[in-house]
């Protein structure tokens, strides 16, 4: 069992070097501050940013942006997203990352479907 966890935290880590990429399980939302789009990986401690002119993120990420406001943090995105580094992963540090991909995606425990909004 022990093993099981352990390689699943080791495939939710985010990517190492720049212009790796990989499927990281998470929650998409808004925060305060610069890098407001940010991506916490489930089972870690860790949140990834997404620049904020960046523009080039999946429709569905866009169409949930426009169908917001969203108040609380639980509000977000949940599911599979594929992320890309942008600089060099360091302990303690806010890693940038570009949003290439995204699957599975559950809104509060609900199906997020942007065509519905």
């Amino acid at each position: 069992m022990f093993l099981i966890a352990a390689a699943l935290l080791a495939t939710s880590d985010p990517p190492k070097q720049t212009g790796q990429c990989r499927w990281v399980s998470g929650r998409f939302n808004l925060w305060n501050g610069s890098s407001v789009r940010r991506i916490w990986i489930i089972g870690t401690r860790r949140v990834v940013a997404i620049r904020d002119q960046d523009a080039d993120v999946p429709g569905v990420i866009k169409t949930y942006l426009s169908s917001g406001p969203y108040l609380r943090k639980s509000d977000g995105l949940f599911g599979e997203f594929e992320i890309c580094a942008l600089e060099p992963n360091r302990p303690g540090h806010m890693q940038h990352v570009r949003l290439r991909s995204a699957k599975g995606l559950t809104f509060r425990g609900r199906l997020f479907s942007p065509t519905s909004r």
